[in-house]
């Protein structure tokens, strides 16, 4: 009995050390997998880092973006007429006016007759007063709006009267977006319009994404005129104070959040690295000239 112990604690002993080594063993092969997928999440985000350049603001877009300076120069127009007046029906009320032998009422004094000449003149005198009184510019930043609005619709209408497709509303939410947040901008406390603001991104953000799945050519069509890219889109996205101070939205690049000490450590070391290989880079560059 104790020689058969004895036989079977050192067959025990040998099973034990004579496994498969280190390398190939199940701890060692998780190790490795777990570096892989350390390197590439690294890689993935040194890419997303260097291409911090084309990142579009989720809010409003390019820069300059041609769609938004067209509208907001369409309303500047010196002879823009509000509620959707035209200046031909101006005339035709005029001339309307003067057909039913309303003549002598255009006139101070009620009872004389007048000459054709002041008659002319009392007309066109009176035509623009009408088109002063109408003009946007004396109207109120509703009737603005309002103008506005029509003229996104009108441009990204599928069909004349189209007013409820998914890029007619991103385009008339991308206007308001825009004349809300110069709002903000000038009135940097104005919370309840902010809040506002936030849910009619996140509003546009949805009608994107369905548009995305609905149709795909409009969508990308959409967001190349509203200056909007798809990572803007589909990313999840929040209108915090993160997003103001990275895309500077007030403009006098104020720091509304305190970084901790590790994340500000981990920048200073970020950038002593990235002079260090401009150094490098430097230094290769005269080397080769040489």
């Amino acid at each position: 009995m104790l020689s058969r112990s004895i036989i079977n604690n050192a067959t025990l002993q040998t099973r034990l050390f004579g496994t498969t080594s280190i390398c190939q063993g199940i701890k060692a092969v998780k190790f490795l997998k777990a570096q892989k997928r350390k390197q590439l999440n690294q890689a993935k985000q040194l890419t997303l880092h260097n291409s911090l350049a084309t990142v579009v603001d989720p809010v409003l877009g390019h820069e300059d973006n041609p769609f938004i300076a067209r509208i907001m120069a369409e309303i500047k127009e010196p002879n823009v007429l509000a509620n959707n007046f035209a200046k031909e029906e101006v005339d035709k009320f005029l001339g309307l006016v003067v057909s039913t032998g309303l003549k002598d009422q255009l006139g101070d004094q009620m009872n004389t007759v007048l000459d054709n000449n002041d008659f002319n003149t009392q007309i066109a005198n009176r035509r623009d007063s009408i088109l002063r009184i109408l003009n946007i510019k004396n109207n109120s930043d509703k009737d603005a709006m309002k103008l506005a609005i029509r003229l996104a619709r009108e441009e990204f209408q599928r069909f004349p009267g189209d007013t409820g497709s998914s890029e007619v509303q991103a385009a008339c939410m991308t206007v308001r977006i825009h004349k809300l947040a110069k709002h903000i901008k000038e009135h940097k406390k104005d919370y309840s319009n902010t809040r506002i603001l936030r849910m009619l991104v996140q509003q546009r953000q949805s009608i994107l994404r369905y548009l995305k799945k609905d149709n795909p050519e409009r969508y990308y069509w959409t967001i190349e005129k509203l200056g909007l890219n798809d990572s803007a889109v589909v990313h999840e996205f929040n209108m915090d104070k993160r997003y103001m101070q990275d895309f500077n939205f007030f403009g006098d690049n104020r720091i509304l959040i305190k970084e901790s000490k590790k994340v500000a450590e981990q920048k200073r070391k970020e950038s002593r690295k990235q002079k260090k290989a401009n150094k490098v880079n430097h230094q290769q560059q005269e080397a080769a000239q040489q």
